[in-house]
């Protein structure tokens, strides 16, 4: 399989490849574990069917961390003025 990937890709193309691949899990699993993250007091913050989602389909965790960084950026921003 990693023969196939290089002579498909070359070197650059399968090192980026691999990165890209490496990057998209991390932030999966990120995107999880923030989702059924519990808030202050042990409160679950979650819904079940957002778990489901996330592991059924891969890139909601994904969007739902980028929103996360977006949201807590928008309240920094505006705690500076």
């Amino acid at each position: 399989m990693l023969k196939t990937i290089y002579e498909s890709f070359g070197f650059a193309g399968s090192l980026l490849l691999s990165l890209l691949i490496f990057l998209f899990l991390i932030l999966w699993l990120a995107g999880i574990a923030g989702i059924t993250q519990p808030k202050d007091g042990g409160k679950v913050r979650y819904k079940p069917w957002m778990v489901w989602l996330a592991v059924l389909f891969p890139l909601y965790p994904i969007a739902w961390i980028i929103n996360q960084i977006w949201n807590h950026f928008s309240i920094m921003k505006t705690k500076n003025r």
